[in-house]
């Protein structure tokens, strides 16, 4: 065969329009494309997977006719977990800030602490008029400690 020959039949190989009709053109790409799997269908093979589990030789069945590897779709089936989990556990938003809600709290306790004394210097206050009173009038009062421990 001749140089020229040789060239048309290489051409010819390689355009489409020349092969016979029902005859696919085979060709290995130089640089090989790595494989995208949507989600859709990585779920739909977690389940046909999780159908397998009892039978046995299904598993590996699957895989084959699939063309995937088990330490693939272990991955596939961690991140799936991972966000489940993940949305279930996590909350929105910015995070808590601790230290203010304490430092309102200790606040509020101090408020609540100040009005309670001041409370508290009243009826002091009102309970030494009470006693300035009675005297004054002649009634006669229990000793202290047994009207702070309650006894009449």
């Amino acid at each position: 065969m001749s140089e020229s020959a040789k060239a048309k039949k290489l051409e010819s190989i390689g355009n489409s329009e020349s092969l016979p009709e029902g005859k696919i053109r085979t060709q290995v790409n130089d640089k090989p494309k790595r494989r995208v799997f949507d989600p859709e269908y990585k779920l739909a093979i977690l389940e046909r997977l999780e159908e397998c589990r009892g039978k046995r030789g299904a598993v590996g069945e699957l895989l084959r006719k699939e063309g995937l590897y088990a330490a693939q779709v272990a991955k596939w089936k961690e991140e799936t977990e991972e966000a489940l989990a993940g949305s279930l556990s996590k909350k929105r938003g910015p995070k808590p800030d601790l230290e203010a809600k304490a430092e309102k709290r200790i606040a509020q306790l101090e408020r609540e602490c100040a009005a309670l004394q001041e409370r508290l210097r009243q009826a002091e206050v009102v309970i030494e008029v009470q006693k300035k009173i009675s005297e004054i009038l002649g009634i006669k009062q229990p000793p202290e400690a047994d009207w702070k421990s309650g006894k009449s």
